[in-house]
């Protein structure tokens, strides 16, 4: 399975305009980073975050590639590019998948006047098992806020999961996300500093990620206040071990 990640920030993009802290000023390129996207096997989307058109064009992606469009919850960093993915495939007279909850769909159709073609809705429940091409898929519930939100569970030889956004795993639910071989958190924050009561911390993740024995850890989602990347990844290994990392624009792995 291969794994490209388009986009690591939070809501916002990194720098931020007219910010002078050490994050937004770095000079790394590892420290820009645009909204939360990940894309498997060329051939899936997860999530279409408003920078989601400048993001396939960095990776010179052709958008019509996509089969899926998988949707983890309705909040606007993870659904506004859903315009610009929709218009690309009017363009090429193509269809694509929208694979997500109803929860979810309803809260799209909420933040979107925009008409679903030509996107087609598959909806899915909570720990139903879905095959897209040699992958399965399933959408296990966690807890982000008020808005029903999603972990988006992978297998094909190997299991990953991609959870960008959390506050905590509910406990009927955790033995779903145990010894996986790729885990993806949340990573809005590095402690306290800077936390919402929505978000987990990246101190939280290394946590749960070491209670859930999965092989390896990235964080994703990244916020303002936690601190430039090169920073981040010597705090993760430090606290978590030599399988925690800080993901980036445009990583991509093999599992």
């Amino acid at each position: 399975m291969k794994i490209l990640f388009l986009g690591t920030s939070a809501g916002w993009p990194l720098p931020r305009l007219g910010c002078r802290c050490q994050i937004c000023q770095s000079k790394d390129p590892k420290d820009k980073r645009w909204r939360p996207a990940v894309l498997v096997n060329d051939s899936v989307l997860i999530d279409a975050p408003p920078d989601i058109y400048h993001q396939l064009l960095k990776v010179n992606h052709l958008a019509p590639k996509i089969k899926a469009l998988v949707l983890t919850h309705a909040h606007p960093d993870h659904l506004l590019g859903f315009y610009d993915l929709g218009h690309l495939y009017q363009r090429e007279q193509k269809q694509i998948k929208l694979i997500t909850t109803r929860e979810v769909l309803n809260g799209l159709k909420q933040s979107s006047r925009y008409p679903l073609h030509p996107f087609i809705p598959e909806i899915v429940v909570a720990n139903e098992v879905i095959q897209i091409d040699n992958l399965k898929v399933a959408f296990l519930s966690v807890h982000h806020n008020h808005t029903p939100t999603y972990a988006v569970k992978m297998k094909e030889r190997k299991i990953f999961i991609y959870l960008p956004d959390l506050k905590r795993l509910p406990k009927n639910e955790r033995k779903q996300f145990k010894e996986a071989h790729l885990l993806v958190l949340d990573g809005s924050s590095l402690g306290t500093k800077g936390q919402t009561r929505t978000h987990q911390s990246i101190e939280e993740g290394i946590r749960l990620g070491k209670e859930l024995k999965v092989k390896h850890c990235y964080f994703t989602h990244i916020g303002h206040l936690t601190g430039p990347h090169q920073e981040l990844e010597k705090f993760v290994q430090k606290h978590g071990g030599s399988n925690f990392h800080i993901a980036w624009d445009g990583l991509e792995l093999e599992i």
